[in-house]
């Protein structure tokens, strides 16, 4: 896997540097308005100084298009070839196992590895790449940006990020888990599906049907029980989230209000702004994070076969037609 990786080297650091354009670019638009906000109206060149504003915002936003689509397409690109090869890998791989390796695995297994298991590979690069790490740097910059405009309302905004932050992450812990006892049910549900399916002659024959059906009702009901659990925490925490955001700007509010009356309107609503937008990308990163915890599960159970050591050495094997040559002459002989 490190090889195809350092195969790609170069791409994945030119997507790097263009993730980091991007959200650059991205978090630079408020910062263009809170300058405007704080401009002095009764200046006679005002008008010359509102269209440069204008214009820096307008191409701020080009610029920040621009690079997404590169961007995009090279994400997409660089992805698809390493999941190229990465399949190809593991293809070249099982086919070299020795039998006795292919008895560690059922076929349902295999397959799965080679589809849906290398398909949430994509998932995990890409989820990582263009969400997970795309939000963690915007986050950043808006607080960078923060503390640019004013340090007391940046300290205040940058506590409420970081108390969200620290929930989203607990919680996501759990969901991880709950995440993998779901994987856990369900390969066992393959795995009893499809030794079920390859012995239906013998469930007819001595009339298993009902508790075949049994088994396999215990089974789901048992995932389904995890599944409620996993929807009941998935939804929890987005009302805590609010509740302290909305808190964090009460206090902002409040500092800028009564304590310090001399922090500019364009600061006040800036801080605000980024405190407040700060949410979106923090749940895009929770969601994110729960599916990640189901691509990475695949990329280590894909990692196991690949560090599977036993392969059948095919070149000291007997060939069909020397096998049929041996049968033929010995036939002769026995003729005779």
């Amino acid at each position: 896997m490190k090889k195809i990786i350092k195969k790609y080297i170069k791409s994945i650091v030119i997507i790097g540097i263009l993730l980091i354009t991007c959200d650059f670019l991205s978090a630079l638009p408020p910062y263009i308005v809170k300058q405007v906000v704080d401009i002095d109206f009764t200046r006679k060149d005002i008008m010359n100084t509102i269209i440069f504003f204008i214009c820096i915002y307008t191409s701020i936003h080009l610029g920040r298009l621009i690079f997404k689509y590169v961007r995009d397409v090279l994400i997409n690109t660089t992805i698809c070839k390493i999941l190229r090869d990465i399949r190809k890998m593991l293809f070249d791989k099982i086919l070299n196992f020795k039998m006795s390796t292919f008895n560690k695995y059922n076929s349902s297994e295999l397959y799965t590895r080679l589809t849906s298991d290398v398909d949430n590979l994509f998932d995990l690069f890409f989820g990582f790449l263009y969400d997970i790490l795309s939000n963690v740097l915007y986050i950043i910059f808006m607080i960078i940006m923060m503390f640019v405009a004013n340090i007391n309302l940046a300290v205040i905004g940058a506590i409420t990020v970081v108390i969200i932050s620290f929930i989203v992450y607990k919680f996501t812990r759990v969901l991880g888990n709950l995440d993998n006892e779901i994987l856990k049910k369900r390969d066992r549900e393959h795995k009893e599906f499809s030794e079920l399916y390859n012995k239906s002659k013998l469930t007819y024959l001595f009339k298993l049907q009902n508790k075949n059906v049994s088994k396999m009702n215990d089974l789901f009901y048992s995932e389904l029980k995890i599944r409620r659990k996993y929807i009941f925490i998935h939804h929890f925490p987005y009302w805590i989230i609010a509740m302290i955001q909305a808190i964090g700007i009460y206090a902002i509010i409040y500092y800028a209000l009564n304590v310090n009356m001399a922090i500019s309107l364009g600061s006040i609503y800036l801080v605000l702004y980024y405190t407040k937008e700060c949410k979106s990308p923090l749940e895009e990163i929770c969601n994110q994070l729960e599916e990640l915890q189901t691509c990475i599960n695949s990329y280590k159970r894909i990692k196991v076969l690949l560090n599977e050591t036993d392969e059948e050495i095919i070149d000291k094997g007997n060939y069909i037609e020397n096998l049929n040559r041996k049968y033929r002459i010995s036939r002769c002989v026995n003729e005779i």
